[in-house]
């Protein structure tokens, strides 16, 4: 006898409006996309999209590089200061100041990371600009992004050095130097479980916005080596990276799954 009260089945079918909506109003989307790409001409755009790629690439992406440590310090070192400023004065019982001084240290971090991902963009854009623009005969056109690069790197790493030790002030039970190869797995350890229950939820959040963003880039990509022979390279770094990611997910979820099991 069909039993049309299963809680699974109920859920399944709340859930399956939903989905087949999305599914709809996607599939009408790429119809329209496909429609339009089928009667504009997107020669010139593309174009227009390499002359604009050259130009970053050769007048702008070596600037921009030598800006990255400037604007990083210019914005996180206030932060920082005022961080340090409040510990000083913090009388070790408040916790609405500890957790006041920890949400400028994140927000310090959260620039770092963000400087150092955009140094490592624009250095093969500094490099390929050199190459199309034909500055390889002098050297110093060349070699100046690259130490623009390197400076940016240290400035990160003295700079997370410094946040780091002012969070290891803050909490003394947390362990772990920026120089140390496994500092992730020393900090992790030195968490409550509280704390560590807040780092999974990250981390979910994180791997749910990787697969969306992965999924977004793919299609990008893909309509790129459509029209603008991008070829499959981007579409296939794309999925290295989506891979990669689930991949890893499975990997610990059955391997932290069984009787024992710890990162």
């Amino acid at each position: 006898m069909k039993d049309n009260n299963d809680p699974i089945k109920q859920e399944n079918k709340k859930a399956m409006h939903k989905f087949a909506l999305v599914f709809i109003l996607s599939m009408a989307a790429g119809l329209v996309l496909g429609f339009v790409t089928a009667i504009l001409e997107f020669e010139s755009f593309g174009e227009l999209l390499e002359a604009f790629w050259h130009f970053f690439a050769a007048r702008l992406a070596g600037w921009l590089l030598c800006a990255c440590p400037v604007v990083e310090l210019a914005a996180g070192l206030p932060l920082y200061f005022s961080a340090k400023r409040q510990f000083a004065a913090w009388d070790g019982e408040d916790e609405a100041v500890s957790e006041a001084i920890e949400r400028r240290l994140s927000v310090c971090i959260w620039i770092t990371s963000m400087a150092t991902i955009l140094g490592f963009f624009l250095l093969p854009g500094h490099l390929a600009g050199m190459i199309h623009g034909r500055f390889l005969s002098r050297p110093v056109h060349t070699f100046w992004g690259l130490g623009a690069f390197l400076v940016n790197l240290m400035v990160t790493m003295l700079f997370q050095q410094k946040l780091v030790d002012a969070t290891k002030r803050l909490n003394p039970e947390k362990r772990g130097s920026v120089y140390d190869t496994k500092f992730h797995e020393k900090w992790l350890d030195s968490c409550d479980e509280a704390e560590r229950a807040v780092i999974g939820q990250c981390a979910m959040k994180a791997f749910r916005a990787v697969t969306y963003t992965c999924l977004v880039l793919w299609v990008v990509f893909v309509l790129g080596g459509i029209y603008f022979e991008w070829g499959l390279l981007p579409a296939m770094a794309v999925c290295i990276i989506w891979g990669v990611s689930q991949s890893v997910y499975s990997y610990w979820a059955l391997k932290l799954s069984k009787p024992g099991g710890r990162v």
